[in-house]
């Protein structure tokens, strides 16, 4: 992606790689994210664990073919068997076993997602990702929808910030009365805001949002509007150097009537989607402008960019 952005394709931070339900006990898939071939696997433990996808021995492919054993997976090509924390631990008739691993990486499950930390200077994690819906049988499953955008993380979460946007190619008017406030505190940016939403109603809706960040990779959106408690969960991880992956997750607090809780959440979580899909056609053509002209109806990019340089680093 250098051709269009200055900076490189993964920042540092957390980053979805799969739907915790997607995953089962003993269950190998091969997944490419962060421009890396990757071996997900849940052990018998129910741990969900990441590798380098190939085997240190002669480079076969543990996600194609590989099995998994007590809390690690058995190499394919020759029985080789590493543990839960890429540890070689056992050469089939072999008494002596070579002092290698495969690179295990560091996993958080939490919010119905599997997500790994990447740093380009292999540096442990600096945050931890924001849990949600604590009490989750009050809320509806995910709806689930899952887009590759050929947009860097960096173009996306500014975004969120970008208020001119949102009435010239959204289905928002101006609210009666405005609020925006964008806060930074170290890995995470609040932006909080009122928007008059019309795509659902001619006179429009006003909700107020919360939208917190986690890292470079993580964005939950919080519609608190009594009796509604909605939350869009959004995570993005670059893929290679021109796409990335974003996953639109929304859910909601149960009403008391169940068919009054389906048909918010399903016109909720289709303005999600149509309001994301209406971004695509710009991200994928648009070029990064280094020094935007702006004015005051922008928020605050400047400040936003300078927020975010925190999550590159001279590796990277």
């Amino acid at each position: 992606m250098t051709s269009r952005y200055p900076f490189p394709a993964s920042p540092n931070g957390w980053f979805s790689v799969a739907s915790a339900l997607d995953l089962g006990p003993g269950e190998v898939r091969a997944v490419h994210y962060l421009g890396c071939d990757l071996v997900l696997f849940r052990d018998e433990a129910g741990n969900a664990r990441v590798f380098d996808a190939h085997c240190p021995h002669l480079g076969a492919h543990l996600g194609v073919g590989g099995r998994v054993c007590g809390d690690g997976i058995v190499c394919p090509f020759h029985g080789w068997r590493f543990d839960g924390d890429g540890k070689l631990v056992e050469v089939p008739r072999v008494d002596h076993t070579p002092r290698i691993s495969a690179r295990a990486w560091e996993v958080c499950e939490r919010n119905g997602r599997i997500f790994i930390w990447y740093h380009a200077d292999g540096t442990p994690p600096s945050f931890d990702v924001i849990g949600y819906r604590e009490d989750e049988p009050s809320w509806t499953p995910w709806r689930s929808n899952t887009y590759r955008v050929r947009v860097h993380v960096q173009d996306l979460t500014e975004n969120i910030i970008d208020r001119s946007h949102f009435l010239t190619v959204h289905d928002m008017a101006l609210p009666e009365k405005e609020h925006f406030e964008v806060s930074f505190f170290g890995a995470s940016m609040v932006v909080e805001q009122r928007l008059k939403v019309t795509a659902a109603s001619e006179i429009g809706v006003e909700v107020s949002t919360k939208t917190t960040t986690c890292g470079p990779g993580i964005a939950a959106v919080e519609v608190s509007q009594d009796p509604l408690e909605m939350l869009t969960y959004i995570t993005q991880t670059p893929v290679d150097d021109e796409f990335t992956e974003v996953n639109l997750l929304f859910s909601m607090k149960r009403l008391p009537d169940e068919d009054a809780t389906e048909a918010v959440s399903r016109i909720n979580d289709e303005i999600t989607n149509l309001q994301f899909t209406q971004d695509v056609p710009i991200w994928e053509n648009k070029i990064y402008r280094k020094r935007p002209v702006l004015t005051k109806t922008d928020g605050p990019v400047a400040q936003y960019r300078r927020w975010f340089r925190q999550f590159y680093s001279s590796s990277n």
